[in-house]
């Protein structure tokens, strides 16, 4: 094989090779022992100690996870007992414990016949992330207060907002500008 050539170049027959990524979009929490050490999480950030865990960008996206957060969930739970019903509802979206014990024993559900009374069972309370440049609440996007969306929200459609996931502005383009939401 005459590798003067540049076709057969070992270099230009692996540009010729599709390149396979793998791994890119794998979701990672990160467990904190010390909730001061979310500071080393962010790099964009600024290294200030003295913020408070909930304060960060990690533990808001969902990317940090503190011992502390379950033990203020016992403390609560232990002098309110409907916190854990609403946390299982915030996060299985209103299973109950009997559907659980089903699956768990069973390891499967069968289907069946939709009824009144299943249809009813089914309209149960949801976590989404909804878009407010389009759709019923497209007038408080732009420019509206988030109470007004709050209060929007709940004697419309009954639903209670918990907060809003903003995104980067693409027209920050200058470096003292600060592009953390």
């Amino acid at each position: 094989m005459d590798r003067s050539s540049p076709d057969n170049s070992p270099v230009h027959g692996m540009l010729r090779q599709p390149s396979i990524t793998t791994g890119v979009n794998i979701p990672i929490i990160t467990e904190l022992v010390n909730d001061t050490n979310v500071q080393f999480l962010d790099q964009d950030d600024d290294d200030d100690p003295d913020t408070e865990l909930y304060l960060t960008q990690p533990f808001a996206c969902g990317t940090a996870f503190a011992v502390s957060v379950l033990d203020s969930l016992m403390s609560a739970t232990y002098f309110n007992d409907n916190i854990l019903t609403l946390i299982r509802t915030l996060v299985t979206g209103g299973a109950t414990p009997e559907l659980e014990a089903l699956i768990a024993e069973e390891n499967a559900l069968r289907g069946g016949y939709s009824t009144p009374q299943t249809l009813a069972n089914r309209d149960r309370c949801r976590v989404a992330q909804l878009a407010l440049l389009d759709g019923p609440f497209a007038d408080l996007g732009d420019g509206g207060c988030y109470g007004d969306l709050f209060c929007k929200a709940l004697k419309t459609y009954n639903m209670l907002c918990f907060g809003i996931y903003r995104l980067r502005d693409a027209h920050l383009s200058t470096p003292s500008q600060c592009t953390k939401r």
